[in-house]
């Protein structure tokens, strides 16, 4: 298994996707400063969400980004928006929005944008105890 990356360490060139290990530390670290960003809609995070983690679903990350203030984003999301240079990490259910994010955030010209490849799914799996149902 891999070493987890840890932000605040800076080691090595920063990866595009994120680890299952790293999601996890994260999700244990109340204000951590490198914000978990679903990118799902509202209706599919009742099932659950990883601790920690923010909802910006994908159909509004680019207003989120560009268009809002910032007052405006801390009004609409309950959290101070990133900047362009901070590390975020972007999951959804399956990966697939989450890599959309990623390419829109980096597009915007968001330079320390990540994506967690296996998430929701992988998530739940992950972390379901053997009595959950």
């Amino acid at each position: 298994m891999a070493a987890p990356y840890h932000a605040t360490t800076g080691q090595g060139a920063k990866q595009e996707e994120a680890t299952f290990e790293e999601v996890l530390e994260l999700s244990q670290q109340h204000g951590s400063k490198v914000p978990l960003i679903d990118v799902r809609d509202p209706n599919e995070t009742a099932l659950g969400i990883i601790p920690t983690a923010k909802l910006i679903p994908l159909g509004s990350l680019n207003k989120a980004l560009v268009s809002l203030s910032d007052l405006e984003f801390e009004n609409e999301y309950g959290f101070k928006r990133f900047d362009k240079d901070d590390e975020v990490i972007f999951y959804c259910r399956s990966g697939r929005r989450s890599r959309l994010a990623f390419g829109q955030a980096k597009e915007l010209g968001y330079t320390r944008v990540r994506h967690y490849p296996g998430s929701w799914i992988e998530w739940e799996a992950r972390t379901k105890g053997p009595n959950d149902n």
